[in-house]
């Protein structure tokens, strides 16, 4: 059965473009064209705001949209050149607008949506959509601007818990400066997450103390004094520009960092004694350094016949037995969830390390000393920098796939509007 269309054609539906109808549609050597014209009749001058309906010329332009059954579609716009009827008014003519097609566009309102859409549901080189929809690389890019400007405006933003990291975007170099010395480039991006929502708020490029530093500054009086607690990894540098310019905000130390640190510390010892022992480095013929691994797993998490190969481990080499005892003692640490917890464990932890005399034990604890207010924090609040960490991989993957890290600006963007969640893609 068939549904009344209301006088409306049936290309004009097919069609499906807002506020015009179809008049004409060919099929040319060049590909199918399609002449559409506004169904509006009448237009409010954009001076004096009078209707006219008074139509002074006809001229048609060529604009880009969406391909339709699934190949190109030529649209040619017959657009009105209205005539303003009022005397008063300075403007004597006017080209007729639509939500579609606004002043001197060249290609739909809805061709730009999908092409925002595009970039930012999927990790896809720019010249890889400009070719699917056969648009230029700089239209791609300007729609993709003129939303980056709304998504990027951290200011407006309510951030209770920050996070913060960094990555190299691109290999370590070297360089002569203006006096003849030679300067180490490390080119850092740093990262900034809204811990709350995983989005990321910005990315800045520079070195890692300063450039945290500066973009703080740059943010108003009151967000600044809105951030509660700010996650970071044990960077020095990081810890100084936060305290310098959120003064009341919390700092929390990622305790996988921690770990990492501590379990470095079973592998210099492990290395060490397979010096001293052997002379050499280890071998597969011995259990500790065959099954290695084990000594920085998670004991619960070990089977049964993994935890006799550990045993055999410690067994064999007393130094590798304390110097674990001392890495699960920093892991019951981090698994204190008040401060009285924390602070028994804390002394557990320093009695074994002063009854060794081993340099490694007391190397990470002298680091765990420097970092115990922000572990205090992190054993109150239980922050992580898993987002951030999550955060930084997504625009590490992005820029591998731009081949090459060229333009800073056009990958703030991109990455900006993919974390940005707009709506479901």
């Amino acid at each position: 059965m068939f549904k009344d269309t209301g006088g409306i054609d049936a290309a004009s539906i097919l069609l499906n473009l807002t506020d015009y109808r179809v008049i004409a549609a060919t099929h040319e050597s060049s590909g199918r064209q399609v002449l559409v014209e506004p169904i509006a009749t009448e237009a409010a001058c954009p001076s004096c705001g009078v209707l006219t309906t008074r139509i002074q010329a006809r001229p048609v332009h060529r604009v880009k949209d969406l391909p339709a059954g699934g190949h190109d579609l030529q649209v040619l716009v017959r657009k009105r050149r209205m005539a303003c009827q009022e005397q008063a008014c300075e403007r004597r003519s006017f080209v007729e607008t639509t939500e579609q097609l606004p002043f001197r566009a060249r290609i739909t309102a809805r061709l730009s949506q999908q092409l925002v859409d595009e970039m930012r549901c999927e990790l896809r080189a720019v010249s890889r959509v400009a070719a699917a929809h056969s648009v230029s690389w700089p239209t791609v890019m300007a729609r993709l601007n003129i939303v980056g400007e709304l998504v990027g405006n951290v200011d407006r933003m309510f951030i209770r818990r920050l996070g913060i990291d960094e990555h190299r975007f691109r290999k370590v170099r070297s360089a002569r400066g203006r006096t003849g010395k030679v300067v180490r480039i490390e080119p850092w991006s740093i990262v900034f997450t809204d811990l709350d929502t995983g989005k990321i708020l910005d990315i800045v490029d520079g070195s890692r103390g300063a450039a945290v530093k500066r973009w703080l500054k740059a943010r108003p009086r009151y967000w600044r004094q809105r951030v509660q607690v700010v996650a970071i990894d044990k960077s020095s540098e990081f810890r100084k520009a936060v305290r310098d310019t959120l003064p009341k905000a919390k700092i929390s130390v990622d305790h996988f960092h921690v770990i990492a640190r501590a379990n470095l510390m079973i592998t210099q010892v492990r290395r060490r004694r397979s010096h001293e022992v052997h002379e050499r480095r280890g071998r597969s013929t011995e259990p500790a350094y065959k099954y290695r691994k084990l000594l920085t797993c998670n004991l619960e998490n070990l089977s049964i016949k993994q935890v006799e190969r550990l045993k055999l481990i410690l067994e064999t080499d007393p130094e590798l037995g304390v110097i674990y005892g001392i890495k699960e003692h920093v892991r019951d640490l981090l698994r204190a969830t008040d401060v009285h917890e924390f602070q028994a464990r804390w002394a557990v932890l320093e009695k074994s390390v002063k009854a060794t005399k081993m340099v490694e034990a007391k190397s990470l604890f002298r680091t765990l000393s420097a970092w115990r207010r922000e572990l205090l924090v992190f054993v109150r609040t239980r922050l992580t920098n898993a987002r951030s960490e999550a955060a930084n991989l997504t625009a590490k993957n992005l820029k591998r796939i731009g081949r090459g890290y060229r333009n800073h600006s056009h990958y703030r963007v991109r990455i900006l509007l993919y974390t940005a969640g707009l709506r479901p893609c």
